[in-house]
């Protein structure tokens, strides 16, 4: 079933061997990550969240389900497509749909996410930004009008298509930003107390980016090779004895 957490959020482990500590980790983690996106952007309530933990396999097929039932197109048409940002779902950590019912879901790659445990915060909050982006005005139809295209039920003019791709692009290149910023801060959606030995070759590829979603402490560290003072040129002379 379910596990409800608040501000309509719901989380749901699919598939036999999806991880139940991972999932269990992923629960924890998740109301902190929606909390930080939705205080930093401020503008808009965001729509119902099913956060759902599967398998890659899986990963094509339920967003294709849930951007195709969400489009209006026949079941029949959906059930043989495939959206081409799922085109190679081990390679994704995570990736986020719109949903029938006014509903955004995230699919999460719970066998990345297992071997890289301290890479949950971090995908989070670029999930919980993607979630801001498509409650905002006009991205609801636009990834509507881009799943006909997609599934030929409605096909757009080629430059129409550029168009809407394009703005797709600047709005993953800004949640790619809000990740890499929770990266620098030391995965900050974490819950406190939480430790986890990072894992060898767990780096995500992320863009640069400055997006600040929790301010960061100034370092009153001492620096480590402090600069030395200059020596007195003028000084005089030691005495003679």
């Amino acid at each position: 079933m379910p596990k409800s957490t608040p501000d309509q959020l719901s989380i749901v482990r699919n598939g036999l061997f999806v991880s139940r500590s991972l999932t269990a980790d992923i629960t924890d983690t998740a109301p902190n990550a929606q909390r930080l996106v939705k205080e930093h952007f401020g503008r808009r309530p965001l729509s119902a969240v099913e956060l759902i933990v599967t398998s890659p396999k899986r990963i094509p097929a339920l967003a294709a389900t849930s951007q195709g039932a969400a489009a209006g197109i026949p079941e029949d048409v959906y059930a043989d497509k495939l959206l081409s940002f799922t085109a190679k779902p081990t390679d994704l950590y995570s990736v986020t749909v719109i949903a029938p019912k006014n509903t955004i879901r995230i699919l999460i790659n719970a066998k990345r996410l297992r071997r890289r445990p301290r890479e949950i915060g971090a995908t989070l909050v670029w999930a919980f930004v993607e979630v801001d982006q498509l409650c905002r005005k006009g991205s609801l139809e636009r990834r509507i009008a881009l799943t006909r295209h997609e599934m030929g039920t409605h096909v757009l003019p080629k430059g129409k298509a550029r168009s809407l791709h394009r703005i797709e692009a600047e709005m993953e290149a800004e949640s790619r930003e809000g990740h890499r910023a929770d990266r620098r801060q030391g995965h900050p959606a974490e819950p406190a107390g939480r430790s986890r030995r990072r894992p060898r070759g767990s780096h995500h590829r992320a863009g640069r980016g400055r997006l600040t979603l929790r301010r960061r402490a100034p370092d009153l560290r001492t620096p480590r090779h402090p600069r030395r003072p200059a020596p007195l040129t003028n000084a005089p002379p030691p005495a003679r004895s």
